[in-house]
């Protein structure tokens, strides 16, 4: 299964179907953005002011997926990402760029990364354990900030490469 459910309602839509999703791959991957909040510093944008992340920097919204979830192995991916280039990695650099998969079990982790595959990616940097997330899930005012660099009103379609 696949969730980009809004952040701060994936815990509880998640949870009430636990026992469905008990055994199986969660792949994870939603922004826990607060849309409605006051910033002592705003960072303007074309939407009025960038979304906080909550959790950000101790915690993140894929490690709350899987502790409200034990019985389900929960992945974060594609959140570096937009969606259409998760779909189609060659719109962006002919592909030539770097999808990042999390996660506690290796088999999880494996799926995730044969959907990537099917999907074209060629390059799938496994980042170790979900704690990485945190990294992944605060690349998203990263990844707002390129795109406005860019002159891209909304984000934008780009790549990371890994070079190793």
């Amino acid at each position: 299964m696949i969730s980009g459910i809004d952040g701060h309602n994936a815990v509880a839509a998640l949870s009430a179907i636990a026992d469905e999703l008990a055994g199986k791959t969660l792949i994870d991957y939603a922004v826990p953005f607060i849309y409605q909040h006051t910033p002592e510093h705003p960072w303007p944008t074309p939407w009025r002011i960038m979304p906080k992340l909550d959790p950000c920097d101790s915690d993140s919204l894929g490690e709350q997926i899987q502790r409200a979830l034990p019985r389900t192995k929960v992945v974060k991916s594609f959140v570096t990402q937009e969606q259409t280039t998760v779909v189609d990695p060659t719109s962006v650099a002919g592909g030539d760029h770097t999808m990042f998969v999390a996660g506690e079990d290796p088999d999880a982790k494996q799926q995730a990364t044969d959907l990537l595959k099917s999907y074209g990616w060629s390059d799938v940097l496994d980042l170790g354990p979900l704690v990485a997330a945190r990294g992944m899930e605060m690349y998203a005012h990263m990844h707002s900030a390129i795109g406005f660099g860019l002159g891209q009103r909304f984000g934008g379609h780009f790549g990371i490469k890994v070079v190793r």
